[in-house]
């Protein structure tokens, strides 16, 4: 428990996050009130609940993302610390690894919780409905499930710099999961992506599940197209599910296999 406990307080209070994960998100939030749908352009109160799940499906989505960073961060520089630790002390990898999993799932939930409020209340504000949730317990769980899989992600691509191809790549591989989210979140937004990347990319899965427990409506292949094919959240979730056991597994294999490096090296051209 102390581990999970100051895990997410170094979270809570870190500036980057709440910088890149809360405020920016806010004003992606304003864009998409204000900026990218015309006065007039939705009329109707189930086109604006799906206008507004879209959004916070999306937004939810980069939030999440920033969260994966700072977990890349934070095990890189724990790095030495783990690998001595797992040999000379009773911390097992194991262990380490479910703290992590505590604590991401927690703030998973935190940050998609603040994005809904925020959504919530500057679209009803923007379209003049009441544009409540659909289901708020169901997008807590899967917003718990989307934090564990920013996790895994994020603890299985700095373990792999870190154990084999060496840190000065630990920059670009800790924004991976953020540069993924807004391709594939811009790419179901406003273009039609393959039906079977929809399904089998888990940063798809995250948006279309809480734009579904939001709205209540099945997701399309096209978010701002209700005219497109309908997706089954079912498979979503079952997909999501899948990628978050597989990287949790094999980030537990290598995180057992830890190799002590200095952050020195990171700072090396």
């Amino acid at each position: 428990m102390a581990v999970i406990s100051y895990y997410t307080r170094s979270l809570l209070t870190n500036k980057s996050l709440w910088g890149w994960g809360v405020l920016f998100m806010g004003f992606w939030l304003v864009l998409g009130a204000y900026i990218f749908v015309q006065s007039g352009e939705i009329a109707t109160a189930q086109a604006a609940l799906a206008y507004t799940a879209d959004w916070y499906g999306i937004i939810a989505l980069f939030s999440l993302s920033s969260l994966s960073t700072s977990i890349a961060y934070s095990i890189y520089y724990a790095s030495p610390a783990l690998a001595y630790c797992f040999r000379y002390t009773k911390l097992r990898p194991i262990t380490y690894l479910l703290n992590l999993l505590g604590s991401s799932s927690f703030l998973g939930v935190f940050l998609s919780l603040i994005m809904l409020g925020g959504t919530y209340a500057l679209y009803s504000t923007r379209f003049g409905f009441n544009l409540k949730p659909s289901d708020i317990p169901a997008a807590v769980i899967f917003s718990a499930l989307s934090g564990a899989f920013m996790l895994a992600l994020s603890s299985f691509l700095v373990l792999v710099v870190n154990n084999y191809l060496g840190l000065r790549n630990v920059s670009f591989v800790s924004f991976v999961p953020l540069l993924l989210s807004y391709v594939f979140g811009f790419g179901q937004l406003f273009t039609s992506l393959p039906t079977v990347l929809l399904y089998s990319s888990p940063m798809t899965a995250m948006i279309d599940l809480l734009y579904h427990f939001y709205s209540g409506y099945a997701p399309t292949v096209v978010l701002t197209n209700p005219s497109s094919a309908a997706l089954d959240w079912r498979l979503m979730a079952a997909s999501l599910t899948a990628w978050t056991l597989v990287l949790l597994l094999t980030s537990g294999f290598l995180l057992g296999r830890i190799r002590p490096r200095s952050i020195e090296e990171a700072r090396q051209a």
